[in-house]
Formats: C-alpha cells, structure tokens, sequence
C-alpha cells in the first residue's frame, strides 16, 4: 500500500503541499514553525511512509480516490493519510490586476515581453501599466472600496509562472476555468509617458 501512495505522490507531485508560506487575507504571510509538540506526531507519520510538512490532505483525497476506483478497500492507508496532512490555506480572490512594467524592460526579459503580447491579452480582468523605470509587478485590487493592493515583484519570473499566479488569484480567472473557456479580452492598456 505504501508503494501505492508513493507512486501516487510522484504523479501528482502539483498536489502535494510545497513549503512555501502562504499569504493570509489580509495580504502578510504566514510561515509558522512546528512547534516541539508537533515533533511526536511528525515521527509518526514519518514512520508510516508521509511527509507532513509537505502532504496536502488534496493529495489524501486523490488516493481514497484512487484506491476505491481499483477496487482496493484500505480505509487504514486513507486513514493515516489524512492523518498526517495540511489542509492546504485558501487564496484570498482578487477581482482585478495590473502589471505594472517598463516598456523596455520586454526588450532584455524575453518571459516579459511573451506574456505582454501573447497571454495577457486572455487573462480576464488584467490591465498592463507601463510606468517608464519601474520593476515588473503585478498588483491585485480590491473593489471593496478599502483600497487594499497585494504587490508581487515579478522580476524574472517566466511566462507560465504570472499565468499560474494570476490565474490562482483573480476571481474571473476561477470562472474560466469552471467553462473551459477564455471569457473575454484584454480589459485595457494603459500607456504613461513621463516628459
């Protein structure tokens, strides 16, 4: 059984919680160590073949899963699973963004200039802010009125990686993927010219 979950954890290693700090509401993080508490019950799962700092229950889930579709019945495996995993945090959802870059910068950072042209373009919600001498960031706004921005500083980040960040943190982004579908287009451009 123990080959079973192994085997499955190599699959879906995307489930699998990393050991990031994830962001609360309020936009600070929150990384906590395991206190010595904690110790005993991190040996035990240890001992059974799990990684509790890194096991999503998610990935628990997919195993119950799993074993019922072959046909094999181990409650006991699920079990100690479940046991041992990190219910993994929920995301505060944004309804806007802007990426915020330097015109230029796409000429030296090639992952910036792909994104701007080729993907930004499908991402709902997204506006792109060239700001002349500015770092690439994405800001996600609130419109609750308070005002609040979460800043990211993306600098260097590849194309795929403002994809997956963008499309983990903006609320239309969680709707397209409910349709399967791109639901609309680049909502604006805004150019800024200092003189």
């Amino acid at each position: 059984m123990q080959a079973i979950l192994r085997g499955l954890l190599l699959v879906w290693p995307a489930l699998a919680q990393d050991a990031s700090c994830p962001v609360n509401a309020d936009g600070s993080g929150a990384c906590t160590r395991p206190s010595k508490a904690d110790a005993n019950h991190t040996l035990r799962c240890r001992a059974q073949g799990f990684d509790p700092e890194k096991l999503g229950c998610q990935t628990c889930r997919v195993l119950e899963q799993r074993l019922k579709e072959s046909g094999v019945a181990s409650a006991t495996l699920a079990g100690n699973c479940l046991e041992c995993c990190e219910e993994e945090p929920v995301l505060e959802l944004f309804p806007k963004a802007r990426l915020i870059a330097d015109a230029s910068q796409q000429e030296r950072d090639q992952d910036l200039h792909d994104f701007i042209k080729r993907k930004a373009p499908r991402i709902r919600n997204l506006e792109v802010d060239y700001q002349a001498g500015s770092w690439p960031a994405i800001e996600l706004e609130t419109n609750d009125g308070s005002g609040r921005v979460l800043r990211a500083d993306v600098k260097d980040w590849k194309s795929d990686h403002l994809v997956q960040f963008l499309n983990m943190r903006l609320e239309a982004a969680e709707d397209q993927d409910k349709t399967g579908a791109i639901g609309g287009a680049w909502s604006a451009e805004i150019q800024s010219c200092s003189g």
